[in-house]
């Protein structure tokens, strides 16, 4: 009897078009100015990405879609083929979503929700695919687990303080220092245009700071609920600081 290729589950099939649909929904409110995570770990990873925010949605949904299209059912064309290529996505997804968590936990302190979702959705597939036989899944997770390992020994948490602790109450935070003048000539315009700021002594928050790749004061943190950035800088900061007289 001649046997029948074997079918991906259609629980991995529904989890790769959840995943796609999330993305690509990110991605259109990204493209409006908006965003589904409200949380500062994604914004400030953003800052950081060489060619914007928007290239780390479009690879992630770019995954999940061909994870969807190889996964979909009754599809049974190459199989062995297909197989091969399922397992090697959800592996380099895996580990790579290992390095974005790991970032976020023990360099900024400060996770983003969105993010931790769509890694949900990978490893659930991971799981999901290893249960279907396919265990060379396993080296994903393995990968993962050691790139957290590796954040957690190189990149301790030094005070137990994240960024959260001192943004998340207030719209205007002002990291500062006493000696510095560009500090002081803001702190000066924001009392002139009554403009509401928590300040925050960047000399006692080094490590945080330096853990965000921060080496200049000012810095000014906006925690609005339709805009969140990180200015670095006098210049930068006073023209934000115009636009609200």
């Amino acid at each position: 009897m001649h046997k029948k290729p074997n079918t991906p589950p259609i629980l991995l099939f529904t989890l790769a078009a959840a995943g796609t649909i999330l993305v690509f929904i990110e991605i259109i409110m990204k493209i409006l100015g908006s965003s589904l995570c409200s949380s500062y770990g994604c914004k400030t990873v953003s800052q950081y990405v060489r060619y914007g925010d928007i290239t780390i949605l479009l690879l992630g949904g770019g995954l999940f879609l061909l994870l969807s299209i190889l996964s979909r059912p009754g599809s049974q064309r190459n199989s062995a083929f297909r197989d091969k290529l399922i397992s090697t996505i959800l592996c380099t997804a895996i580990a790579s979503e290992g390095f974005l968590i790991g970032y976020q936990l023990f360099r900024l302190q400060t996770p983003c929700w969105f993010c931790l979702f769509v890694a949900a959705i990978f490893l659930l597939m991971g799981i999901v695919w290893m249960c279907s036989g396919r265990w060379e899944v396993v080296t994903g997770f393995g990968g993962c687990f050691a790139i957290l390992i590796l954040f957690y020994l190189i990149l301790p948490v030094h005070s137990g303080e994240s960024l959260g602790d001192h943004i998340d109450n207030s719209t205007l935070t002002l990291f500062y220092s006493s000696s510095c003048e560009s500090c002081t000539e803001i702190e000066a315009l924001c009392i002139e245009g009554n403009i509401v700021i928590t300040k925050v002594d960047a000399d006692e928050h080094f490590d945080l700071l330096t853990g965000l790749s921060i080496y200049e004061i000012p810095v000014l943190f906006i925690n609005g609920t339709e805009e969140k950035r990180v200015l670095i800088g006098k210049e930068k900061i006073k023209e934000f600081l115009e636009t609200q007289n």
